[in-house]
């Protein structure tokens, strides 16, 4: 059963309060109170998704209610009405936190609109604010992992792995970061609203750093129970999703094939995400600097499940294939590579009974690496 958005209606006027309880009642789950201080109270027992509210009432006014709803709830969108209409109530009103502004008697076609809009508003606010809570709170555990260390030259193996772990996850985090401030740059000019899909592709990489964070802490004591059925197909469309907007960046292109949904295979969900993550994040910075060309596909070969990542960036050296896959071995040069990408992939892969697969691809123009897993029936 699909819950209702939430709307609060605040006005001491039964008529004026009852009229917006019918008209949204079969769209929303509408709770109404005739004073601000019960209004108050309905909000923080069940916060809604938009709260309309007359500005003359007796006792606190609107605008005092605004002050109190302000404090407990920033994101909650807040549409003012009054029956005097004067510019400078509505200033006020807009410069103590109101969202918008409308005159009684109201359109009602007007209302629908405006509070539609708004519910969307708050949701979007609300995941957004969601969004950067977790990467605050992420940093802070990050932070609190590395100042346990010494300096980044002195780390050891595995905290080296850790660090290249996060940068993956960090830079698609960054990328959507850049994207989502342009466009709600361009959208507020246009007067549309954000592009909600940025907000859900940063909580997703937030969540698979969470994971990272988990992984390294308790590497020690993970078991069998992190062994569980895959299906391959969701780990390589959501690293996929990420590179498509990574390669905006590069001004390349990232094509995606999908293969079959019944290709399943047996590990750990958050190792095998790295071991794709790593080789479509190398494939990304082999890209030339115009016309990069990215090729991202699963599918089965007999009793083998395969994730292929193809690049036109220049391709590997032949009689260095072997030397790629030792520790800290980088063709990065100043660039900082820590040459544990392959590495790490190489070792997870073999863990998984699988293989990773270095060549060249058919035209000669770049890379083709291959991560071969053993198919469950």
């Amino acid at each position: 059963m699909t819950t209702k958005d939430r709307l609060l209606v605040i006005d001491d006027e039964l008529g004026p309060r009852e009229s917006l309880r019918f008209l949204f009642k079969d769209t929303y789950d509408v709770t109404c109170a005739d004073s601000v201080d019960k209004g108050v109270e309905a909000l923080k027992k069940n916060p809604p998704d938009t709260l309309i509210m007359d500005i003359k009432m007796p006792g606190k006014t609107g605008i005092q209610g605004l002050k109190e709803i302000r404090a407990i709830d920033q994101q909650v969108s807040i549409i003012m009405l009054t029956g005097f209409g004067s510019l400078e109530t509505a200033q006020e009103a807009i410069r103590h936190g109101a969202t918008d502004y409308l005159k009684k008697p109201f359109d009602t076609d007007e209302i629908r609109e405006v509070v539609a809009g708004y519910v969307k508003r708050t949701k979007i606010n609300r995941k957004r604010v969601a969004a950067t809570d977790h990467l605050e709170n992420l940093t802070t555990q990050l932070q609190q992992q590395l100042n346990a260390k010494e300096k980044l030259a002195s780390l050891g193996e595995e905290s080296s792995e850790f660090v290249h772990d996060l940068g993956n996850p960090l830079s698609i985090i960054n990328g959507y970061v850049q994207i989502l401030i342009k466009d709600i740059k361009d959208k507020k000019t246009q007067g549309k609203e954000i592009n909600v899909n940025y907000l859900e592709q940063i909580e997703k990489s937030v969540s698979r750093c969470r994971d990272m964070l988990t992984l390294w802490r308790e590497r020690s004591k993970r078991a069998e129970s992190s062994i569980k059925k895959i299906a391959l197909g969701d780990l390589v469309t959501e690293v996929a999703v990420n590179a498509q907007t990574l390669v905006i960046g590069k001004s390349a292109q990232a094509h995606f094939t999908r293969g079959p949904s019944d290709c399943l295979i047996e590990g750990d969900n958050v190792q095998i995400f790295r071991a794709i993550q790593n080789i479509v994040g190398n494939a990304i910075e082999a890209l030339p600097a115009s016309g990069g060309d990215l090729k991202i596909c699963w599918r089965t070969d007999g009793r083998r499940a395969l994730v292929e990542v193809e690049d036109n960036g220049g391709g590997f050296k032949l009689e260095k294939l072997a030397d790629m896959q030792t520790k800290h071995y980088t063709t990065k040069g100043a660039s900082g590579g820590m040459g544990l990408g392959l590495f790490i992939t190489k070792n997870i892969m073999e863990a998984h009974g699988g293989s990773l697969i270095l060549a060249n691809n058919q035209t000669g123009t770049g890379a083709l690496v291959t991560l071969a897993f053993p198919r469950l029936n």
